[in-house]
């Protein structure tokens, strides 16, 4: 796959198993917003001990004036959304960007931007359609995930289905 921008929650679900590696393998480059490295340093500031892996593996994009005068456009349009995902959304339109969120908010708001995205559901069924991991690699992945960051995935049985 090409290059992404990717939100907190989707770095802290795979930084919190430490399977970054995963996301390097699906996608060229993995690209984050100035907002997403400062809540990422606050989850350091807190004592995640993810971040730092994450911070090594992601690249940092920064904002043009244009690009942050768009942000503040978008957030007066879309105030539920927090700066992360406005200026992520901003740099995927800039740079032609798939956003990577599990945020169902954002999700809508990505729709309405005419973003393309991907959930944690469409990324793990990702690995198993580029085949980067089996079905019982995959389901193992799953349970990490649900047990190390409180996250459902509802649509398990799909996904080793597809």
């Amino acid at each position: 796959m090409t290059a992404v921008i990717a939100d907190t929650d989707i770095l802290s679900t795979f930084g919190n198993i430490g399977r970054l590696d995963l996301l390097q393998s699906l996608f060229n480059n993995v690209y984050i917003a100035p907002a997403v490295w400062r809540e990422l340093g606050r989850a350091a500031q807190l004592g995640f001990a993810w971040v730092a892996s994450v911070q090594r593996a992601v690249l940092l994009l920064p904002l043009t004036a244009d690009e942050s005068r768009e942000v503040e456009r978008l957030a007066s349009l879309y105030p539920q959304l927090g700066s992360g995902e406005l200026e992520s959304f901003v740099l995927a339109q800039t740079h032609h960007l798939a956003c990577l969120t599990n945020d169902r908010q954002a999700q809508v708001v990505a729709q309405a931007l005419g973003l393309s995205y991907l959930d944690l559901e469409e990324i793990l069924r990702a690995f198993k359609t580029r085949k980067l991991l089996t079905a019982t690699a995959l389901t193992a992945l799953m349970a990490q995930i649900e047990e190390h960051d409180r996250t459902h995935i509802k649509a398990k049985a799909q996904i080793l289905s597809d």
